[in-house]
């Protein structure tokens, strides 16, 4: 689609590098809200959100080096060069929420109430990131030969260029705007501490499981399915014992 937003003599200003800060932004400022209306204590949203995304960076790349080892064989450094792409998000979602439940222990913090401030936030942080793929064109679908398919033509993009494909990003950002609207429909419902944090995590990694089956980029690294499914189906277990578990039942 548009893979640069801005360039000038100067500044280059690449589209998802912009909605991919849009995306932290976003969901820490609404993160920050949720906290105060759970009468926690918001000034340790701007520390969960530089540990949340120092364990995004981390857990995502990493994860995709251990699966793609043959790229950094010659140069092992590559591994840093975040820009030129390879991140399995499912893995940095994982590592950012230990990282976050690591901090709150140390800070004494009850870890419940803070996840559930947190997922809509989550939800809509992910709806920005998704349009930094379509922007960029990375998450792109399979084939496709529908009223609804789309092309990418800038030479910059990484989908392949000229082919009518699935919008598989716009599946995924439909996926956590639904998240997002269900969240708050929910969040004055739920009142045991975790309940929102499982529904969350249940119901946007069936939404992206389902979502990933249209897209052209992912491979089954793991025999019959990816690594992004693989992990959805363990965070769908984790949303189910937040829900029903009692310890999952702490009050707000």
């Amino acid at each position: 689609m548009h893979p640069v937003l801005i360039e000038t003599g100067f500044i280059t200003l690449y589209s998802y590098g912009f909605f991919m800060a849009a995306a932290f932004l976003l969901g820490m400022a609404w993160t920050m809200r949720e906290a105060g209306l759970r009468g926690l204590d918001r000034r340790y949203v701007l520390d969960i959100g530089f540990y949340v995304l120092l364990g995004g960076l981390l857990g995502s790349r990493l994860l995709f080096a251990a699966f793609n080892p043959d790229l950094f064989l010659n140069d092992p450094l590559g591994i840093f060069k975040l820009w030129q792409g390879g991140l399995i998000f499912m893995g940095g979602a994982i590592v950012a929420a230990l990282f976050m439940i690591i901090f709150l222990r140390m800070k004494k913090q009850k870890i419940l109430p803070w996840l559930d401030a947190a997922a809509p936030g989550v939800a809509l942080g992910l709806v920005a990131g998704w349009l930094g793929c379509l922007a960029a064109g990375c998450g792109y679908g399979r084939a496709a030969d529908l009223p609804w398919s789309i092309t990418f033509t800038h030479p910059g993009s990484i989908a392949p260029l000229f082919m009518t494909l699935h919008p598989s990003q716009i599946y995924h950002i439909l996926a956590a705007l639904v998240c997002f609207v269900v969240l708050l429909q929910l969040k004055n419902k739920l009142t045991a501490g975790g309940q929102l944090a499982g529904v969350f995590l249940i119901m946007y990694s069936l939404l992206r499981m389902l979502a990933d089956l249209f897209r052209g980029d992912v491979q089954p690294e793991l025999v019959f399915m990816g690594i992004n499914q693989a992990l959805g189906l363990a965070l769908v277990a984790v949303g189910l014992i937040l829900f029903h578990m009692p310890f999952g039942h702490e009050k707000k």
